[in-house]
């Protein structure tokens, strides 16, 4: 089910004024650390720091049922760097 905008207007300003409001709160009290929009509109992304699983649920559900999230956890660089080296230097010690 998509949740369309309001016919007027006016009670489309009234709801973005109220979405923006929402995001400034929850960025300037640390439960969102960066949101950011794609250039073409109509999505984006937002980064919620180091917080735990429930803390998170929490931050999201505050937008339901108007906006959707797909959840990706990540791991903090050079993590990964790391990671992909050690891989790289196993699988060229199994081909000896």
């Amino acid at each position: 089910m998509a949740i369309q905008p309001p016919n007027d207007p006016n009670v489309s300003v009234q709801q973005l004024e109220g979405f923006l409001g929402l995001m400034k709160a929850q960025l300037q009290s640390g439960a969102l650390k960066e949101v950011h929009e794609f250039i073409e509109g109509g999505a984006g992304y937002l980064l919620t720091g180091d917080h735990p699983p429930e803390k998170i649920l929490e931050v999201l559900a505050t937008w339901a049922p108007w906006v959707t999230f797909e959840l990706h956890e990540t791991v903090k660089f050079p993590k990964p760097l790391e990671v992909a080296i050690g891989i790289a230097k196993q699988r060229a010690a199994m081909m000896k």
